[in-house]
């Protein structure tokens, strides 16, 4: 298995998931463009929302599993069970990673606000805020942390895992990261690509995975929503909203501290196993870095990041 060419063909799929999926919008903008001029009531955000999702998983995505298909791959043929305590563990480094992640991104997006003196939005809060909250269920809760669980999880790590345990943790969390296009989110998406691919590569079940990245946009994304929609005046709502922020706020703090304390004990009790694939002669990370479908995804994640500023 020859990692130049292995990460090449696996770089390429997710080009041409990107590519697949931005012409696949664009057509629709057009259709949708032509439906309105022509005296149709106005779109509804929701409904473009789930038009965005349809883009990537209804079209580009079962292009991406083709091309994924051809790649040799290999699959953990002893799953492994999580006992109920671990799992808890598992969610509460989880959060904790997310908060200190977020954090990170806030800062430093913050810090280029301060230094160009053009303001920063974060993109994600900015459409979420406007959304039916069942929307914002069914996109990011049910549908999101399944399809990127295949796609950066299971499919992606059954390719490169016979390189190694801790490269295949890596490489996941770092293409789970830039796949989602602004340093608001890549910290966070980075720490926890992370936590899932070591869940996956360790026990061989994506169904973790998914548990685990349902909770995370759950609590991060659909019930925030909800709250802060229910700040406007004063009334029973207001009060319910002001008590569940304040909750958020103790689950946030908590869930922090308890992270930073269970990675400060386990995190060197880690078990990793080692890959059987040839070590490239010049180096696996440059072998990486200089396969064509590689620099290719690198390059549109760096187009992403700047369409997001």
């Amino acid at each position: 298995m020859e990692a130049r060419k292995q990460f090449s063909r696996i770089g390429w799929a997710f080009v041409v998931f990107c590519l697949v999926d931005v012409l696949v919008q664009i057509v629709m903008g057009v259709v949708i463009s032509i439906w309105v001029r022509q005296g149709s009531s106005k779109m509804p955000e929701m409904d473009l929302m789930l038009l965005g999702q349809m883009s990537m998983y209804v079209f580009a995505f079962p292009v991406f599993w083709l091309m994924m298909k051809r790649i040799p791959s290999w699959r953990k043929q002893n799953e492994e069970k999580m006992t109920t305590g671990q799992l808890l563990l598992w969610v509460v480094v989880c959060f904790g990673f997310t908060y200190i992640g977020n954090v990170v991104g806030q800062l430093l997006m913050s810090g280029v606000e301060t230094f160009t003196g053009n303001p920063q939005e974060n993109p994600v809060f900015d459409v979420l805020d406007d959304m039916n909250p069942w929307m914002v269920f069914l996109t990011t809760v049910i549908i999101a942390p399944v399809m990127e669980e295949l796609m950066f999880r299971k499919f992606l790590i059954d390719r490169i895992v016979p390189f190694g345990q801790r490269t295949a943790v890596v490489v996941s969390g770092l293409a789970f990261g830039l796949f989602h296009g602004n340093f608001y989110q890549f910290f966070y998406a980075f720490c926890l690509g992370m936590i899932f691919a070591y869940i996956y590569s360790s026990t061989g079940r994506v169904r973790y995975g998914i548990m685990l990245h349902m909770m995370i946009n759950l609590m991060g994304g659909v019930i925030p929503v909800v709250l802060m929609q229910g700040m406007d005046g004063f009334s029973a709502e207001t009060v319910f909203s002001v008590v569940g922020i304040f909750l958020l706020g103790l689950l946030m703090l908590g869930s922090t501290i308890g992270a930073i304390v269970l990675a400060c004990i386990y995190v060197r009790k880690l078990t990793w196993f080692q890959g059987w694939a040839p070590v490239p002669e010049k180096g696996l990370c440059r072998e990486i870095l200089t396969a064509p479908g590689v620099i290719g995804f690198l390059a549109v994640c760096v187009l992403l990041f700047a369409l997001s500023q």
